[in-house]
């Protein structure tokens, strides 16, 4: 892994694009805190004497006018989030909300070094301002620049539709170059709380259960990956047959979207049982560790201790056993092995009076979603989790007849001589809101081949950068 350099890359096509996403890259855009890289957009749109719209939640759209003669052609959207999830190794020193990102080249690929890179979607930021930037001839350009895509949504939820007037949006927030995004999911979010007190005990040992090191990534992109595995579901798995248990303390995972990377459980075992209970727990460990061999898989003896704060046996078998239940993963694939249901079980901590668990489930079909809902109700139920949180993320059905598809294939077979492949995806996008204000709308979502996002392993292909930059330009002719 070396420094990106820039210099490197100006015999590419794509060169423009990659030189903006440095400057992004150096702006720090944390999810919720995106006033600078705000504020950085009207500083473009000023110096080029563009029109643009800003709005109370820091969305930015910023107009192009037309090349002359094609003033009556209809209006072209790009749109992408400017917005990025914050993920670091153990260890590394940065503060997101004032440290550039620092470009790395590895191979092909520009990546970070212990962070989450941002290409998820300031490379879709680079691409319209790359577009803005060039001397390609244009219909008439709707840039539009949404927030907090990676948490709340807001920025699309709460854009003005009357800002907008094309009805043809390509969406730049895909990661996988040579598809083309027609659906996405439904989307449920939750945070729950079981309220319980600790209590005193007495043990000889407190046993610690780590896993580290896991793959993480993004809870709708990945969840298919069965080989990323999930920590909190492994460790819960492993202490689900152990009597008379009681947690200390625990803590994994990270936010709502994101498959966890790393879970640790404190906890006792009565006196009676230790030797027994332990060999169990070593028992499954081993045969996780046999699937799992990169990653860290430890049980360590911490103490002698008395006076102990745990949680009751009771709080205790209620966290395991609902961990163990909940459904999570890939629950359901089509015929072409596409994911269309799935679940995440993303957090799991304590807070000031008791436990917090995050997860979440999406679908690309109504009826798959109600039938898992209902169950997870009578689930969260049984186990008196108190919902404190929970939103809806909207979904985008397949449109037929989808003109601005057939463009984008066209495109593509026209410059590379390949299909363009049509695909179904978990992944939230954007453009569920913008079809529910603009019915007639439509939609797609292209972008460079990405891999592990939302990770700090995250990273995006130079080679397929310059792809779709090929076949934007294409399609904007």
């Amino acid at each position: 892994m070396e420094l990106l350099k820039l210099e490197d890359y100006q015999n590419l096509d794509a060169k423009k694009v990659i030189e903006y996403f440095a400057e992004v890259s150096k702006i720090p855009r944390k999810s919720g805190e995106e006033k600078k890289i705000r504020e950085y957009l009207e500083n473009f749109s000023r110096e080029r004497n563009l029109k643009y719209m800003k709005d109370e939640y820091e969305n930015i759209i910023i107009y192009k006018p037309a090349t002359t003669g094609r003033e009556n052609e209809e209006t072209l959207a790009f749109q992408a989030h400017t917005d990025m999830i914050c993920e670091k190794d153990v260890g590394v020193q940065h503060d997101f909300s004032k440290d550039p990102i620092v470009l790395y080249k590895e191979g092909d690929d520009i990546t970070a070094n212990g962070t989450t890179l941002g290409a998820d979607n300031g490379i879709g930021v680079a691409y319209m301002l790359a577009i803005i930037d060039s001397d390609i001839s244009i219909p008439n350009l709707e840039c539009i620049f949404t927030v907090q895509e990676e948490t709340t949504m807001i920025g699309a939820i709460k854009i003005d539709e009357k800002n907008i007037k094309a009805r043809k949006i390509i969406s730049l927030d895909n990661g996988k170059e040579g598809k083309i995004l027609i659906s996405s999911a439904n989307c449920n979010e939750w945070i729950g709380r079981l309220e319980a007190d600790k209590e005193t005990i007495n043990a000889k040992k407190v046993y610690k259960l780590q896993y580290a090191n896991f793959l993480g990534g993004h809870s709708g992109g990945n969840i298919g990956d069965e080989k990323r595995g999930n920590p909190i579901k492994l460790a819960m798995e492993t202490l689900k047959e152990i009597k008379d248990i009681q947690i200390v303390k625990l803590q994994g995972g990270s936010r709502v979207n994101v498959i966890p990377r790393e879970f640790e459980v404190e906890f006792c075992i009565s006196d009676d049982n230790q030797e027994i209970e332990v060999n169990k727990i070593l028992e499954v460990m081993q045969n996780q560790k046999e699937i799992f061999k990169n990653e860290t898989i430890v049980l360590e003896t911490l103490s002698k201790s008395n006076n102990i704060q745990a949680y009751s046996i009771k709080t205790t078998r209620s966290i395991i056993d609902f961990v163990n239940e909940y459904q999570n993963g890939a629950l359901k694939r089509e015929e072409k092995g596409n994911v269309i249901l799935s679940s995440n079980l993303a957090l799991l901590t304590e807070y000031e009076k008791g436990i917090q668990i995050e997860f979440s489930e999406r679908s690309n079909q109504k009826e798959l979603e109600e039938n898992y809902l209902e169950t997870l109700d009578k689930l969260i139920k049984k186990y008196n989790i108190d919902i404190i949180w929970h939103q809806e993320l909207k979904g985008v059905e397949k449109k037929e007849n989808n003109v601005l598809l057939e463009k984008c294939q066209k495109a593509y077979k026209k410059l590379f001589n390949e299909t363009m492949e049509e695909i179904i995806s978990q992944g939230v996008v954007e453009g569920g809101f913008f079809v529910d204000k603009m019915p007639d709308c439509e939609y797609v979502c292209i972008g460079p081949n990405s891999y592990d996002v939302h990770s700090p392993r995250e990273r995006v292909s130079i080679n397929s950068i310059e792809k779709v930059w090929k076949l934007l330009k294409e399609v904007v002719r």
